[in-house]
């Protein structure tokens, strides 16, 4: 073995030590709490009784066989799938146009970013204000325009409460998607664009030849981390709506809530945190296989 083997083996192994204790705290935070998880699910634990009898899989078959769960889920794909497709849509949207040159254009992404740094807090008291049967702004223009002769019930009525909350998460977190395609928007050499002017190539093939295949594998990727993301929300919708009204907001993160802290089954709500963790377990595992497609892509 020749001496700069020997330093390279002796510079990895420093590295890998190195990085070990980082990765031990990791995996500790992770499995620790997994673990935990795991032993309250498969027992009878109740709020103030964490000495439960062992019950086994009783608690997932609990879940399974209530209508609650499923409602839950149904909810939860509804507010992910919705709140994610309008992101993508609109953020991208906001990205293409917010590359382009004109006046003010800084102020207009300042005002742009503005939601994802308001507080979540800060933003659910602006949007109830402005949703109040009453007194809201939105209901105010509606009427006062002649859309409609009767304020809507955006947070209170069944059939509005997960539309109007998709809305509001729109709008809290689109702009995260707007920073994450202007920032690949603006690593797009220009000379691209001028060569393909030259060879007659109009805005529309400019788009599907140049800029499609750059941002297309940041777009995959974006989408699927506010999946994972939008899937545990638990406080912008629960501070909007409680879950209600009659439950049409209550997704998993909520009902784990409720089952836990309201309801005492502890058990129970372990039961459905491992079954979402292996929800989320698959969008991840599906978030890792673009990563690598996107590295041998590029």
């Amino acid at each position: 073995m020749s001496e700069a083997t020997a330093i390279q083996r002796g510079d990895r192994t420093f590295a890998y030590l190195t990085l070990l204790p980082s990765v031990a705290l990791i995996l500790l935070l992770i499995a620790v709490p997994t673990l935990a998880i795991f032993a309250l699910s498969v027992q009878n634990v109740t709020l103030g009784r964490f000495a439960g009898e062992f019950a086994g899989l009783a608690n997932f078959r609990a879940v399974l066989a209530n209508p609650d769960f499923y409602s839950a889920l149904t909810n939860t794909f509804i507010w992910v799938f919705g709140n994610v497709g309008f992101e993508m849509l609109i953020g991208t949207g906001l990205a293409l146009l917010l590359h382009q040159s004109f006046r003010f254009r800084g102020v207009v992404r300042a005002v742009v970013l503005a939601s994802f740094l308001m507080p979540t807090v800060v933003a659910v008291l602006v949007w109830r204000y402005m949703f109040d049967d009453i007194v809201g702004i939105a209901n105010s223009l509606l009427i006062s325009t002649g859309l409609v002769d009767k304020p809507i019930q955006w947070l209170t009525s069944p059939r509005l409460a997960m539309f109007s909350v998709i809305v509001i998460g729109t709008w809290k977190f689109a702009p995260f998607v707007v920073l994450a395609i202007l920032g690949i928007l603006q690593s797009i050499p220009n000379e691209q664009y001028e060569a393909a002017k030259l060879d007659g190539a109009n805005a529309l093939q400019r788009f599907i030849r140049i800029t499609l295949p750059y941002i297309l594998p940041v777009f995959i990727l974006t989408a699927l981390l506010r999946t994972i993301w939008s899937f545990h929300k638990f406080d912008l919708i629960y501070l909007l709506t409680g879950g209600g009204p009659v439950d049409a907001t209550t997704t998993l993160p909520i009902l784990i809530y409720v089952k836990g802290f309201q309801e005492f089954d502890v058990g129970g709500a372990a039961a459905i945190a491992l079954i979402m963790l292996a929800i989320i377990t698959v969008f991840l595992a599906i978030y890792l296989v673009l990563i690598r497609w996107s590295e041998r892509r590029q």
